[in-house]
């Protein structure tokens, strides 16, 4: 009896110090972030605080000329710069504020998907009318947004 509890002692031992899990370092290890995720990261940081300050120049700037939105799966809602001047710009010259913020992220490599939330006013700057919640999926290439993702 002795030598069993002794065996399963020592078998509980090595199972606990094998994982990371049961040694209080799991989440230390998740939160490291290679640079290709720092740096997707703060691309679509800084996309979040352009949409939010409505400018424009900025926003356009982080994304790359032969970007491709869809909703998902893969229905293509428009492709190009000029596509998406047309569509953002006419929102930010008539809205009286936009607010994005980011809830809930998950980077993989050049890949962000944020869960995000979006409070726009359309007739007065103090008075939001609208609020929505969504996923997107960012892919960056070469510090700018390729392809755009939402999820709905």
């Amino acid at each position: 009896m002795r030598y069993l509890l002794s065996t399963i002692l020592l078998l509980v031992s090595c199972i606990t110090t094998a994982n990371p899990a049961f040694e209080g370092t799991a989440s230390q290890y998740n939160l490291q972030k290679s640079d290709e995720e720092k740096a997707a990261e703060t691309v679509v940081d800084a996309l979040i605080s352009a949409y939010n300050r409505q400018d424009i120049r900025k926003f356009i700037s982080l994304y790359d000329e032969n970007v491709e939105f869809y909703i998902y799966p893969q229905t293509l809602m428009f492709k190009g710069k000029k596509q998406l001047i047309k569509r953002y710009g006419l929102m930010f010259e008539k809205m009286h504020c936009l607010k994005a913020t980011s809830i809930k992220r998950i980077t993989n490599g050049n890949i962000v998907i944020d869960h995000e939330t979006s409070e726009i006013c359309s007739e007065k700057p103090d008075v939001v009318d609208k609020r929505s919640e969504f996923v997107t999926s960012y892919q960056i290439e070469n510090g700018k947004i390729h392809k755009v993702v939402f999820f709905r």
